[in-house]
């Protein structure tokens, strides 16, 4: 009788181990992928040549990267809403310019680190962690727009990103769906120049 519990429970030990072994593969596969996602977005942002376009239900946002200067531009769908933000770092000027009331703002800060956010670029490696830990979390590998892309998943938040580059084109969630495209390293000086102020009044 004995002996017979000792094979059960050597049996059980066995599973839960395999169990165990199996699970942690695919916390360490999740956990290399949000790194490398995050790595290669990283560095793709880090350069200081690019533009973006961002779709949603509601909004439009581009931006516009050139050396020290960037440039915002956001629009409501609907047409209602259209505010350009421009800044030099260099100089320090700044502005806010709303289109539709032909009005501006002398700000600080507004477009500081506007680039593609997403729930699968994660900076902080205990964050990435507790994703990779969680059940709830799905990784794998789908095409999207003939990219081959990690497809990531949480509950019903999910994102294409492009695994050549880990960059988001694709994501769906509550707050609806997004597309975005990209271009690096051909922006033109006309496409960040300052904007003419003559037209609009000082806030």
């Amino acid at each position: 009788m004995e002996k017979r519990k000792m094979k059960l429970w050597k049996k059980i030990l066995i599973v839960i181990l395999i169990i165990f072994i199996i699970l942690s593969i695919f916390v360490i596969y999740r956990y290399n992928v949000l790194s490398d996602i995050y790595q290669k977005n990283n560095e793709r942002f880090s350069e200081s040549n690019y533009y973006y376009y961002s779709k949603t239900d509601d909004t439009i946002m581009e931006v516009w990267k050139k050396d020290q200067i960037t440039k915002v531009n956001l629009k409501q769908v609907n047409g209602e809403g259209d505010i350009t933000i421009w800044k030099d770092e260099g100089t320090g000027e700044e502005y806010t310019l709303y289109n539709k009331q032909k009005i501006y703002t002398e700000s600080q800060g507004a477009v500081l680190g506007i680039t593609p956010s997403g729930f699968a670029i994660i900076p902080d490696v205990s964050s990435r962690i507790l994703v990779a830990l969680n059940p709830m979390t799905y990784i794998g590998k789908k095409e999207y727009d003939n990219k081959e892309c990690y497809y990531v998943k949480i509950d019903k938040q999910e994102e294409f990103i492009e695994k050549e580059t880990g960059l988001i084109i694709y994501s769906n969630s509550e707050l609806g769906e997004r597309n975005i495209n990209y271009r690096f390293n051909n922006i033109t000086d006309e496409e960040v120049e300052k904007p003419d102020i003559k037209e609009y009044k000082n806030m």
